[in-house]
């Protein structure tokens, strides 16, 4: 018995030290504020509403749930997630529906959702089925992308449902002429389908933000689909995951409607609500990649996108899909500062396309010159 009780506080104290030494890095790894009196300080820290949240759960009877892995399918597709809302506010705001990335959940960039709901935008975000990190497979399953467009207008429809429902919070909160989506990774890819694809497009999207998104397989006229959305694609340079030159770079080649910003030493899991913790390692993509490999080997992964989503009218290139986790040594950008650049960059690239008057005249006139100016980790490219 003593020997078993010298062992249980000798553990506690290791995991304690441990926990104490973790906490400290992270202390000391606190990134260098923003410029004093700067309009990109100014912007992170502008509020103009307290930010309320609600549950949204979402039973689409119209759709099935495919069998991948360990799940045998099911007749519906069950969504369940939430909205975050300018709290005690009731006139019309502009939509944005999030899309999680590969073993994600609805809440890994809610940095973002608050920020946008503190700032005047209804922000609405789910599990995907399959893809989540509770995927009721064997473990989260990358084919079902081609259904999630599906899903974004799934919630899109309940949103506005909602906001027709004088019972509901969300009455009468939602422009229906302003919606945009976001995404990160398969996200991000989900953002894209459901923006440009000829098949499985939401023509009610007006603006769509990219973070990190596997692109490589698609052609210039895959975004020439649906000219009237307006994009923008966030990457950064040491973005191990999805690796920026095989991914973000070839979609600036071919994507000429596109805005695009380029984080130098940004990283995957730095637009994340998991970078800021992780700040403290040297590349937190590192720890991602660890986790894809254990991931990517039980998965039946196609060699080309074409063999999971439709070529539709050319959309995609006859290309292999290239491998993640390429050696990047060195040190990526503190988590923390790369999160506060992507609410900036985001926020002022939806008030640009999604609000009018003096918020979108500011929010153009900083995306336009004083974002890289004063950031010089962000490189911006417009489009031609």
């Amino acid at each position: 018995m003593k020997i078993l009780k010298f062992i249980v506080k000798w553990t506690v104290l290791f995991w304690a030290a441990v926990g104490i030494i973790l906490f400290g890095l992270w202390l000391l790894n606190a990134p260098e504020d923003l410029a004093e009196n700067s309009q990109s300080k100014a912007r992170l820290n502008q509020a103009d509403y307290s930010v309320a949240k609600m549950d949204l759960d979402i039973v689409d009877l119209s759709r099935d749930t495919p069998a991948l892995g360990g799940y045998e399918g099911d007749d519906k597709r069950t969504l369940h997630g939430a909205i975050w809302f300018p709290k005690g506010q009731t006139s019309a705001h502009p939509l944005i529906i999030y899309s999680h990335g590969f073993a994600g959940y609805h809440k890994e960039s809610s940095h973002i959702a608050k920020y946008l709901a503190s700032n005047g935008y209804v922000v609405a975000a789910v599990d995907f089925p399959l893809s989540q990190n509770r995927s009721p497979a064997d473990v989260p399953q990358l084919l079902d992308v081609v259904n999630q467009p599906g899903d974004v207008s799934a919630v899109i429809d309940q949103v506005l449902r909602l906001n027709n429902d004088s019972d509901s919070l969300m009455y009468q909160r939602v422009d229906a002429d302003s919606i945009g989506t976001m995404g990160l990774s398969l996200g991000g890819l989900t953002t894209a389908l459901v923006s440009f694809h000829p098949d499985l497009k939401d023509q009610r999207i007006k603006a769509a933000v990219m973070m990190a998104p596997p692109l490589e397989a698609f052609s210039k006229q895959f975004y020439a689909i649906n000219l009237e959305v307006k994009s923008l694609l966030i990457s950064g340079t040491m973005d191990r995951v999805v690796p920026e030159p095989e991914n973000a770079t070839q979609v600036r080649a071919r994507n000429l409607n596109g805005w695009f910003i380029s984080m130098d030493k940004g990283t995957h899991l730095g637009f994340a609500d998991v970078g800021n913790p992780l700040r403290w390692m040297e590349n937190p993509d590192n720890l991602g990649c660890t986790f894809m490999g254990f991931m990517l080997s039980k998965l039946d992964l196609p060699e080309r996108w074409d063999a999971v989503i439709p070529n539709t009218r050319g959309v995609l290139r006859d290309v292999v899909v290239a491998p993640p986790c390429p050696e990047l040594p060195g040190p990526s950008m503190n988590g923390l500062k790369q999160q506060w650049l992507t609410r900036i960059a985001i926020g002022s690239f939806f008030d640009v396309h999604l609000k009018s008057g003096a918020s979108a005249e500011k929010a153009n006139e900083f995306l336009n010159t004083t974002l890289s100016a004063e950031n010089p980790e962000i490189i911006l490219t417009f489009p031609r």
